[in-house]
């Protein structure tokens, strides 16, 4: 439940700011993040979930202009 209300709030803020005319950037961990979640408080899954942003921060991860689920829209 918790991630829905996140990724309701994400959601909320990106129509907020496409109504508003302004620029909207969002970095997420996508579908392309593979790793065996064992249990609901996992640190091994944590620690794979950290080194894989990170790796992809370092190596230049550009913004995404809209949340998942939503096609940026040109301005």
């Amino acid at each position: 439940m918790i991630n829905y209300i996140g990724l309701g709030d994400l959601y909320r803020i990106y129509l907020t700011m496409q109504r508003a005319g302004a620029g909207f950037n969002v970095a997420y961990i996508g579908d392309d993040f593979q790793a065996e979640h064992k249990e609901q408080f996992d640190p091994g899954y944590m620690r794979a979930l950290y080194r894989f942003g990170y790796e992809k921060a370092a190596r230049g991860y550009p913004w995404e202009h809209a949340p998942p689920g939503f096609q940026a829209e040109d301005r």
